[in-house]
């Protein structure tokens, strides 16, 4: 969910991005309003000499603020923060039992899926395949670490896990089980519910792999759906005590 202040910051870069001409306070503030944000003339203009301190405005002399390519950034991630905070609520609305069972049902047909796609990786993986997962691995850590939502990161680990293992059908599978990544949105709202880790689990199936170890990738990868599938139990005890 953003604050109200990082709804008023999305807004307002949000603003910047319509036209090609550069906007000012006055603009930018009956627009706003228009979106039904009543925030003064003065406050827009605090705000964007904040965004101007920042990187994410420039100021174009007496004509307003264009975005910086760090403003588009942060619009983005301000964008993905809504766009999981939209699907986490609309997700925790209808939780019910049915619900609850078909994600169990889908992690644990990811389960024996992956497992075969693990220990084929780390016999059939290329360095490229390696580097790529490293990338992928090293991104979700910077992104855990500033607390930026991880899960195209993550659809993207086992997406390429299930290439480097060169079996074309496993991969497939993986695709239309997951609906490619549609539930790892919800997956990553219950992780931060429970307090659940997924980088951690990604490092050690990483490892297995660049030591072409397919048992202990088999391992790896059991293990990290089965806390998934723990993650599940758990967000639920937790809905269950609120209603």
């Amino acid at each position: 969910m953003l604050t109200d202040k990082e709804t008023a910051e999305f807004e307002l870069l949000n603003l910047l991005t319509i036209g090609s001409a550069p906007m000012g306070a006055v603009s930018s503030s009956l627009l706003l309003r228009e979106k039904g944000l009543n925030i003064s003339v003065a406050s827009v203009g605090r705000m964007l000499s904040s965004f101007d301190y920042q990187g994410l405005t420039s100021k174009q002399g007496f004509q307003g603020r264009i975005l910086t390519d760090n403003g588009l950034k942060r619009l983005s991630e301000l964008s993905s923060k809504l766009h999981l905070a939209e699907i986490s609520s609309r997700f925790f609305e209808s939780v019910d039992a049915e619900s609850k069972s078909n994600l169990i049902d889908v992690l644990i047909a990811r389960r024996g899926i992956e497992r075969e796609t693990a220990r084929l990786a780390a016999i059939n993986a290329t360095e490229d395949d390696f580097a790529l997962l490293c990338k992928v691995y090293e991104k979700q850590n910077m992104d855990t670490a500033n607390g930026k939502d991880t899960a195209d990161s993550d659809v993207l680990f086992h997406q390429t896990v299930a290439v480097s293992s060169k079996n074309k059908v496993l991969s497939a599978a993986y695709d239309f089980i997951w609906q490619n990544g549609k539930f790892s949105p919800v997956m990553e709202y219950i992780r931060l519910a429970v307090g659940g880790v997924i980088a951690v689990d990604h490092g050690k199936i990483l490892d297995a792999l660049i030591k072409r170890d397919p048992d202990e990738a088999d391992r790896c990868m059991a293990a990290h759906i089965d806390s998934l599938l723990s993650n599940v139990q758990k967000y639920w005890g937790q809905v269950i005590e609120k209603k």
